[in-house]
């Protein structure tokens, strides 16, 4: 193992990354000191930023220290431990903000917080702390289970009220009295995320010779890695010039469309959007902005993260016929018929919801409200408009389904991915087929691109070590104390990345509730979903650590 070139890759990635933190740090500063008071009530962040921007060069500086002699090229296995490595050390560094500004008081909150953001998971340990009226002192919460009665959660809130200093009211609560650098800070970490943190670093760290193609191998999402160009670096860095292409749009669209949002949040809101994170900086989410022309454009926009990004460049290049594949209409296909279907299930249900009237959803309120709920929980963005939690088991059902789905490959969206279905629905075909022409020769095929017996035995081995985490997750988090529905709706939000919980933490609760031990396995299952597991579980086998 080449650890010198290992230690100075990471120096060097750091180096960066301490680059990408000035940006919240610039803006806490521009709150704190240049802005007037009022658009910024809450505590200031600035010099948590700057402890943070710290205490990554100085690790910096030792991995380079360490790194010093070496001679610049690695191979597979360096790669793929570079890879575990950032997505270990940058969630910790990610959430000293969180910690060092007393927004988050427990280390692990802030890592669950961090990891969630970077994964673009897009669940969330935010919750505002109650309050005694009479004593003044901080009282537990309780939670009851939706679909088991005798299952009540006790726990403690995470973010204090902010109160008018004069007076001692509550101004505001829960996400909304956390600072505007921070809030800033948990879009933006989806943001690099969902493109990818390592192809981020590919683009702008100097030349990383035969080691970046394993990099880019190790980083992006699905079975098959189509690269645009010759050079990895320059398709690294024309996939983030379309990723922010899109990023951009979104934000003139909504500031056009609605006049009442301000541009502070049309950013952090396209941040989650294109990169199916699902943050929000409100603490009524999408609600808040009252405006179906915002939710139409981030349904939109839910659905372009969720696309292979190749599509894009083929389409710039004029190659439109490129789009012409059974994965792209696969997922259109899906898309439309799970949006019908949770219309169908929701139409002429009770209906609880603040923003509609009547007692039964009309079909124009179930094709709106399902339409959103289906297309957010398949890209596994986990943007709500509504409390799914309330509606039939039958929908919900069918959203935990739609989870695992998943978007294309090589986009930001989670899941088990569409290509994957396809493979292993041919592979079966194929397998049933040769019962009864057991000579016959076939060749797998997905369109025009030849499936090899090695790609579809490793879809095999993905969808066989998916099914076994979620099983083994479900039982980790029923032993630590979690109702057996919950922790399946947590379980399979953690390992597809997806975000939409269910039963226990609700619409309008979040994972505050999870014990210590539930947190870990959910930052673990977090993890292992965003790398697909084949990364980080190679790091288990002996043989790796072994010879050159």
């Amino acid at each position: 193992m080449l650890f010198r070139e290992i230690s100075r890759f990471l120096g060097r990635y750091l180096i960066y990354f301490t680059l990408i933190l000035s940006v919240p740090f610039a803006i806490a500063v521009l709150y704190e000191f240049f802005l007037p008071p009022e658009l910024h009530p809450q505590p200031h962040s600035s010099l948590a930023f700057a402890m943070t921007m710290g205490i990554s060069l100085i690790l910096a500086s030792f991995f380079l220290y360490f790194g010093k002699h070496a001679t610049g090229n690695f191979h597979r296995r360096e790669s793929i431990l570079i890879v575990a490595l950032v997505w270990l050390l940058t969630p910790a560094i990610s959430a000293l903000p969180f910690m060092f500004s007393n927004t988050l008081e427990k280390p692990l909150d802030a890592y669950f917080e961090a990891m969630s953001g970077l994964t673009t998971t897009g669940s969330t340990v935010i919750h505002p702390k109650a309050f005694d009226p009479q004593s003044g002192l901080e009282i537990p919460l309780r939670a009851a289970s939706v679909t088991d009665p005798d299952t009540t959660y006790s726990f403690y809130g995470t973010i204090s009220p902010l109160r008018d200093l004069q007076t001692g009211e509550v101004q505001l609560t829960g996400v909304e009295a956390v600072g505007k650098a921070l809030l800033f800070w948990r879009s933006f970490m989806q943001w690099i995320g969902g493109m990818g943190i390592v192809v981020l670093f590919i683009t702008i760290l100097p030349a990383l010779s035969m080691g970046g193609r394993f990099l880019f191998e190790a980083e992006v999402p699905g079975p098959t890695k189509e690269g645009m160009t010759p050079r990895i670096k320059e398709t690294a860095g024309l996939l983030w010039r379309i990723y922010f292409g899109l990023t951009a749009l979104q934000v003139i669209l909504l500031m056009a469309t609605n006049s009442s949002i301000p541009f502070f949040d049309a950013m952090n809101l396209s941040f989650s959007t294109i990169s199916t994170g699902g943050f929000s900086i409100r603490n009524e989410g999408l609600a808040a902005y009252d405006s179906l022309s915002t939710e139409w454009i981030v349904l939109i926009f839910m659905i372009l993260g969720s696309i292979n990004f190749t599509l894009y460049f083929h389409c710039i290049r004029r190659k439109v016929y490129r789009i012409y594949e059974p994965e792209f209409f696969t997922f259109i296909a899906t898309l439309i018929a799970g949006s019908v279907m949770m219309a169908l299930l929701l139409y002429h249900t009770p209906k609880i919801l603040e923003t509609a009237t009547g007692s039964l959803f009309t079909f124009g309120e179930a094709l709106r409200y399902g339409t959103f709920q289906a297309i957010s929980s398949q890209t596994s963005t986990g943007f709500a408009i509504a409390n799914y939690n309330l509606w039939p088991m039958s929908t919900q059902v069918l959203l935990l389904i739609l989870m695992f789905l998943g978007g294309m490959s090589g986009s930001t969206a989670g899941g088990i991915k569409i290509i994957r279905h396809l493979i292993l629905f041919r592979f079966i075909k194929h397998k049933v087929e040769s019962i009864f022409r057991p000579d016959a020769v076939r060749c797998l095929k997905i369109g025009q691109r030849e499936i090899t017996d090695k790609t579809a035995i490793t879809v095999f081995v993905f969808f066989s070590i998916l099914i076994a985490f979620a099983v083994l997750g479900t039982f980790l988090l029923v032993i630590d104390g979690v109702d057996q529905h919950t922790a399946m709706g947590i379980v399979s939000a953690m390992v597809n990345n997806g975000g939409l919980l269910f039963n226990g933490p609700g619409l309008t609760e979040s994972c505050a509730f999870l014990p210590p031990f539930s947190k870990i396995i959910s930052i673990v299952w977090m993890a292992l979903g965003r790398l697909e597991f084949f990364v980080l579980l190679v790091l288990l086998v002996p043989a790796f650590w072994r010879g050159k």
